[in-house]
């Protein structure tokens, strides 16, 4: 890896003779962060894709794919930490009785490079719902859908 960003540093003019060995090994550094977060961002935001592939067709063997061992979950009024079958087993019901007819992501953050959270609008056959889930290291720790009372 530090090979490539030498050669990315040399590529850019940068020559690490004229500069003292800290500062060649700060740029370094720095340099290996960026690039790595930037790495990081966009596994999140394609993670973040997906989740919401899944949710517009409403797969919940598909979005269970992105839950952590144990997720905590709240459907309308039913709220609990859940193992990943026993969530998808809930997910399932819940989309069975509400059929998705559409679904956007209306914010999408990240609190750091572990952290993100997606907020959106679930439309159904049986009326509009909130939907917020917390992702941590690329797993889904917290999922919700409440009700919309727009």
């Amino acid at each position: 890896m530090k090979i490539l960003i030498h050669i990315l540093f040399l590529s850019f003019g940068f020559n690490s003779q004229k500069s003292s060995a800290t500062e060649y090994t700060n740029c370094t550094d720095k340099l290996i962060c960026d690039f790595l977060s930037v790495f990081s961002v966009n596994e999140n935001f394609e993670t973040s894709d997906e989740i919401s592939a899944a949710i517009k067709q409403g797969k919940a063997s598909e979005l269970v794919k992105f839950f952590d061992e144990k997720v905590s979950i709240k459907i309308i009024n039913q709220e609990d930490v859940l193992s990943k079958s026993q969530a998808e087993a809930n997910l399932k019901y819940f989309f069975e009785k509400h059929p998705v007819k559409n679904f956007t992501a209306s914010h999408v953050s990240s609190m750091n490079n572990n952290m993100q959270y997606i907020t959106g609008s679930l439309e159904t056959g049986n009326g509009k719902f909130r939907v917020s889930i917390l992702i941590r290291r690329n797993l889904i720790s917290q999922f919700r859908i409440e009700t919309d009372n727009d």
